[in-house]
């Protein structure tokens, strides 16, 4: 897998001193030669372009209209001259490179242009929301470096060729809903830092993946990202990427399950006016398909965690006895037990805490039907009451009362452990039945016990 170029070291923009009569003459060189931004890979060339005269505190120095952060720009004739300078650029570069280095953006619609250039964006600023919906790049495209000050807007974009965010700053919500990507893209180091609370960082839901294994997410905070409908089960997500956690150190979760379901960019998260709990599983389906098929078994676990949690959510929503039928789904359907019994197989403590738990309980209710002590084929019942008595003093009943719940312990334990000849036996037929059902429950524990050995441990 390619690495990323490396970004050359910038000039530490600090100047020598120079004496009065030579500063002057430094500024008449540095208006004759223009703009001295660097262009090109590495800012290897100057711009040269004339400088433009900003308001004073605008720029730190004098550049050019297309460097230049005067706000002026977003309209009037200022607007006018870059944007046919933009389009002169463009025009001339054909189907070669065209070198938007550094530029300072106005407010822009690129919607439904195609880009037959290679256009380089890198270190751009786009100062206003940048629309680029159903724009088409018919070649790389790179953005690295770039900053988009509000919404960068890339819905049904298609990008042909490579695309590359590497070290892009989003201080707005970055939507690709619907866009296509048809070669590799790159999100490397990428900042979403939207400042409005409760929005997305970044959209990519129904994006479709043309090569899924060359579209990188690493070091990415992915805690406010949309996925739905996008299939990224293949997609490569480094160990880097941040996701959201889920409350009470329950493995990781996805934005879809905290976004308000009015808000615009969760379309297709509702259903009947209710959330589509089974959308979200879809999404941590495929998170688990993809991380276990990378041998992130930890990860995997933990998305597994948010898919059964979903299926536990996702209760009738029609019929009969509603309301009940809801209820019983969400706390005492079977996968609402298997949560209870080891977090979806997740924690291996769970069924072991169970298990004493069951066998203490069964060895205090097994004496209350009678536990028999086998004697030559005869058994010999005893009980709570029939070891009672009352010619004894209190404390030798208590004591028989203690050795008598010892006998349904170990009764108990034999139970658990499938025991032939034991030595005790439960009562019949209440007895019997405590036993059976004490069977079940020790084994399934035990298994599930096992499945999370095996989900935490396996290689």
């Amino acid at each position: 897998m390619a690495e990323p170029e490396v970004e050359p070291e910038e000039d530490s923009g600090v100047e020598p001193e120079i004496e009065p009569a030579d500063s002057a003459a430094a500024e008449r060189e540095g208006i004759e030669a223009g703009c001295p931004v660097g262009m090109g890979y590495g800012d290897a060339h100057r711009c040269g372009r004339e400088l433009h005269v900003a308001p004073d505190g605008a720029d730190e120095k004098p550049v050019c209209l297309m460097h230049s952060e005067d706000p002026n720009k977003e309209s009037g004739l200022l607007f006018d001259a870059f944007w046919r300078e933009f389009e002169r650029i463009l025009e001339d570069a054909g189907e070669s490179k065209a070198h938007f280095e550094h530029f300072v953006f106005p407010r822009l619609d690129f919607r439904e242009r195609e880009f037959q250039a290679i256009c380089s964006f890198r270190s751009a600023k786009f100062k206003q929301n940048a629309d680029f919906r159903n724009a088409t790049f018919k070649q790389d495209v790179t953005f690295r470096n770039a900053t988009f000050d509000q919404d960068a807007d890339f819905l049904r974009a298609t990008f042909t060729q490579g695309v590359r965010f590497v070290e892009t700053t989003f201080h707005g919500t970055a939507n690709w809903a619907r866009s296509r990507f048809l070669d590799r893209a790159e999100f490397r180091r990428t900042k979403f830092i939207p400042r409005i609370v409760g929005r997305p960082s970044a959209a990519f839901s129904l994006a479709s993946f043309s090569k899924p294994d060359e579209i990188i997410f690493e070091d990415v905070d992915l805690s406010r990202a949309l996925f739905h409908n996008s299939d990224v089960s293949q997609v490569w997500f480094t160990s880097s990427v941040l996701w959201r956690n889920r409350d009470g150190n329950r493995g990781l979760a996805v934005f879809e399950e905290t976004i308000p379901h009015d808000s615009g960019y969760a379309k297709g998260l509702e259903k009947n006016g209710q959330p589509n709990y089974r959308a979200v599983a879809q999404i941590y389906q495929q998170l688990k398909k993809n991380y276990d098929s990378r041998q992130d078994y930890w990860t995997a676990n933990e998305f597994h965690f948010g898919e059964m949690e979903m299926k536990r959510l996702a209760e009738p929503t029609e019929g009969p006895f509603l309301q009940a039928r809801q209820w019983l789904h969400r706390n005492l359907s079977l996968v609402a037990l298997y949560r209870y019994a080891s977090d979806y197989g997740n924690s291996y403590t769970k069924p072991i805490v169970w298990l004493l738990g069951i066998l203490i309980l069964f060895a205090s209710l097994l004496p209350l039907p009678g536990v028999g002590l086998m004697r030559q084929g005869a058994k010999q019942t005893e009980t709570y009451t029939s070891v009672w008595d009352v010619q004894k003093s209190y404390g030798e009943d208590l004591w028989a009362e203690v050795c008598l719940v010892g006998n349904g312990a170990i009764t108990s334990v034999d139970a658990a452990t499938f025991q032939k000849g034991a030595e005790y036996a439960p009562a019949y037929p209440l007895g019997r039945v405590l036993a059976i059902f004490e069977t079940l429950l020790t084994s399934s524990l035990f298994a599930l016990f096992l499945l999370a050995i095996r989900r935490q441990f396996r290689r």
